[in-house]
């Protein structure tokens, strides 16, 4: 038998995320099941800049009209592909502020490390030796993708969490950047989150996939509801009037699927700019819909902010707006948003519990009744950090609204029953 050698370190066990009862750290009061309150994550954020190469932190959010909160966070160094400056939003500065700085250092640490190259092998060699492996094709793979089971890929070892067992997978689904190996697809940070704890980066993680998984959902089915905005809870609604009052019309979508967990789609429209590049969106996702819909208002006034800013590396993909009349982007608008029917707020049934390791329990169930049981995690941070980076991968959550190359089994049953697709033969 083959033997296959690594210079990768072990996955941490499931204990890491599911520390024993009692031990886990209990959930800050305010702070959308944080186990530390804003101002000691703060604090502690701010302890780490020097060796997360973080230079600055600036608050953007007089750039705008609107008064919503946006912080850009600035760490020149990070990787080729990815960006130097990262935003963070909230209903208030201090919010925004912690929001910008988690997200550098979330960022620093999906890099790979120096010295613990990924494992390079087949699936089919793997396989031979005996070694637990993913499947790549789980990974719904890019259309016209050149993988096969001999060739050589990067292999990284993952905690499969409800069994406790060490399983590799391509690397390319953990590390951003990483080669476009065999062109299956391009790494990305779906899935990536930063926490006080490991359980809390877990959860966020988790909500992060479900959140592109309702979208692709939502978007391709056009399934869901157009929310009435006079039916919004208080501070989702003193959000939406800000933008209304300087002429920025707002559409919040709701969007469920076979896991349960709620995702809202908030759409802005300039109507007194007239500009193609302030049609901007945001997403939210949470079992808390009232905290969903507020995060997806914020994320649009974050997406609009980096705009007006024109400080991230991020908008090669969005170039047709410049070049495209405010008029006809404006139709596309109205085509892509028409079709859903009209319902109040409280369509949306709040399921959480109030606590990080309840909600951690709703999702999971979430999972395994949408047929979803794999749930695969590993830390990226140090040991010293005062932080976890956890990545989630859930192979069979769909990406399709971000890449319609990239079309899985589930959505595309979907649209077979919706008529919008035909039967795989």
């Amino acid at each position: 038998m083959t033997v296959i050698q690594t210079s990768a370190p072990a996955s941490l066990d499931r204990t890491h995320w599911f520390p024993p009862a009692g031990d886990a750290p209990a959930t800050a009061c305010g702070t959308s099941l944080r186990t530390r309150t804003l101002e000691a994550t703060e604090a502690l954020a701010r302890a780490s800049f020097t060796r997360c190469g973080i230079t600055r932190v600036a608050d953007v959010t007089e750039l705008d009209v609107l008064g919503i909160p946006v912080f850009n966070s600035f760490r020149p160094a990070a990787a080729p592909g990815l960006n130097t400056v990262t935003s963070g939003k909230g209903t208030t500065a201090a919010a925004a502020r912690v929001s910008a700085m988690m997200e550098a250092i979330e960022r620093t640490w999906c890099e790979q490390r120096a010295g613990e190259p990924p494992l390079r092998a087949s699936y089919a060699e793997l396989c031979g030796a005996g070694v637990l492996a993913l499947d790549p094709r789980r990974l719904i793979l890019k259309r016209g993708h050149t993988w096969d089971e001999n060739a050589s890929i990067g292999w990284w070892p993952v905690r499969e969490l409800a069994s406790d067992t060490e399983i590799l997978i391509p690397a390319l689904a953990v590390f951003v950047p990483f080669p476009n190996e065999c062109g299956m697809f391009r790494s990305n940070t779906i899935g990536l989150a930063v926490g006080n704890s490991p359980q809390e980066a877990l959860l966020h993680g988790l909500l992060e996939t479900i959140e592109h998984d309702c979208t692709a959902f939502g978007e391709t089915l056009k399934s869901g509801w157009n929310i009435r905005l006079s039916s919004l809870p208080e501070a989702a609604a003193e959000l939406v009037g800000r933008f209304e009052r300087m002429g920025v019309n707002v559409q919040v979508f709701a969007y469920v699927n076979d896991i349960g967990v709620p995702t809202f789609f908030a759409t802005t429209d300039d109507t007194q700019a007239g500009d193609g590049m302030l049609f901007n969106g945001g997403a939210g996702c949470h079992l808390d819909p009232t905290v969903a819909v507020t995060r997806a208002l914020t994320e649009a006034a974050q997406s609009r902010l980096a705009v007006i800013a024109g400080a991230r590396e991020d908008f090669a993909g969005q170039a047709y707006r410049r070049h495209s009349s405010y008029e006809a982007l404006q139709e596309m608008y109205q085509i892509w948003s028409s079709g859903r029917p009209t319902a109040d707020f409280d369509v949306i049934e709040s399921v959480s519990t109030g606590t990080t390791d309840g909600d951690l329990d709703a999702v999971l169930a979430g999972l395994e009744r949408a047929g979803l049981p794999l749930v695969l995690a590993t830390e990226l941070a140090p040991d010293d950090l005062p932080f976890s980076v956890t990545k989630v991968i859930v192979p069979g959550l769909e990406v399709y609204h971000n890449d319609t190359a990239r079309l899985g089994t589930r959505l595309h049953r979907a649209m077979v029953r919706a008529g919008l697709a035909q039967p795989l033969s």
